[in-house]
C-alpha cells in the first residue's frame, strides 16, 4: 500500500513538472518577443502640426535603412519625402536640407532645438525632394552630443526646402522618427518612398569640398567620432498647421519605448529555473520510489 502512494505521488509530480514546462514555454516565447511587440505598439507621444509627409531613410546601396549606429559617418546615405515641394519651390536651384530636432515635453515642436545633419541638396523630382549625404557629413552623434534625446530617447529628422530668392519652408515637411538606445538608432516611424525616384547631389560636391565625392568609407571606420561642425545648430521655425501623412504618428505614449527595450534584456531563466527545480524533485520522488520497492521485494521474498 505504502508503495502505491509513492509511486501516485511521483505520478503526480511528474504531471505537475509537465505542466510547469508546458506552462513555461508561452512565457519564454513573450519573453523573446518583446522587443518587436513593444516596436510594433510604440506610439509617438507628441504630434508635430507642421509635418505633412514622411522621409524615407536610404543607405549607400539604395535601399531604405531603419536602423543603424550613432557613429557611422554619414548618418544616413540620402533622405526622401514622401510629399512634393510647394509650387514656391518649382524654380531652378531648388534645395533641401536635413535636420534633427530633440523633441522635448510642454514645448511646441516649433521651439525645440536641433542642428542640420548635412549641406543642402540639389534634387531632381519636386515630387520627391532628397537629400544627399557624402563621407563628410556628421554622424548622428553629432547630434546627440548637443542635444541629448530626453523624451523617450526620440529625434524628429525633417527636410527643409529652400531656393533662390525663397524663405526656407519650415512649414509642411517630411519628417521621420528614431529612437536611440546605446549607440544604436532605429526608425520608429517614416515614409515608404523610393529611394530612386530622383537624384540628388551636395553643394559640398559641386563646390569641390575635399572628401566629398566618392563613397564613404566602410563601416569599420565609422565608430570614429568627428570633431567637424559641418552643420549648426538651430531653431525650428513658427509652428503652424499641416496635414499629417500615413504613418504611426500621433497618438499617446503607453509607456517608455526606451524601459520596453531595456526589458528585453530581462533573463527568462526564472520559469526555466522553477521547470527544472520541479524536475527535480520529481527525479528524486523517482529514486526514492523505486528503492523502497526494492527494499519491499527483498522483504517479502
Amino acid at each position: 500500500m505504502r508503495f502505491v502512494r509513492v509511486r501516485q505521488l511521483a505520478a503526480l509530480l511528474g504531471a505537475a513538472a509537465i505542466a510547469v514546462a508546458i506552462g513555461a514555454a508561452p512565457a519564454m516565447a513573450a519573453s523573446a518577443g518583446t522587443t518587436s511587440s513593444a516596436s510594433r505598439a510604440f506610439k509617438l507621444p507628441f504630434k508635430d502640426p507642421d509635418q505633412a509627409g514622411w522621409l524615407t531613410l536610404c543607405g549607400t546601396n539604395l535601399k531604405p535603412i531603419t536602423e543603424g549606429s550613432i557613429n557611422a559617418k554619414p548618418f544616413v546615405w540620402r533622405a526622401v519625402s514622401s510629399v512634393p515641394a510647394s509650387s514656391a519651390y518649382w524654380i531652378k536651384g531648388a534645395k533641401a536640407q536635413m535636420t534633427a530636432y530633440q523633441p522635448r515635453p510642454y514645448t511646441p515642436a516649433g521651439a525645440w532645438s536641433g542642428v542640420f545633419m548635412a549641406a543642402a541638396s540639389l534634387y531632381s523630382n519636386r515630387l520627391h525632394p532628397m537629400a544627399q549625404f557624402t563621407p563628410i557629413d556628421e554622424p548622428l552623434s553629432y547630434m546627440t552630443e548637443q542635444f541629448h534625446p530626453i523624451w523617450d530617447h526620440l529625434i524628429e529628422l525633417r527636410l527643409y526646402l529652400g531656393a533662390p530668392d525663397r524663405v526656407e519652408d519650415v512649414m509642411g515637411y517630411a519628417a521621420a522618427d528614431i529612437q536611440v538606445i546605446g549607440n544604436t538608432w532605429h526608425l520608429v516611424a517614416g515614409g515608404h518612398a523610393s529611394c530612386t525616384s530622383g537624384k540628388a547631389e551636395s553643394v559640398e560636391v559641386l563646390d569641390g569640398m575635399p572628401g566629398a565625392s566618392g563613397m564613404p568609407k566602410s563601416s569599420s571606420g565609422a565608430a570614429a567620432k568627428s570633431g567637424t561642425t559641418s552643420g549648426s545648430s538651430t531653431t525650428a521655425g513658427s509652428s503652424g498647421s499641416g496635414a499629417n501623412g500615413s504613418g504611426s504618428n500621433g497618438g499617446s505614449s503607453s509607456g517608455s519605448a526606451a524601459d520596453a527595450a531595456d526589458s528585453a534584456h530581462t533573463s527568462s531563466a526564472g520559469p526555466i529555473a522553477a521547470a527544472l527545480g520541479l524536475s527535480v524533485l520529481v527525479v528524486g520522488a523517482l529514486l526514492v520510489a523505486a528503492a523502497v520497492s526494492r527494499r519491499r521485494r527483498g522483504t517479502t521474498g
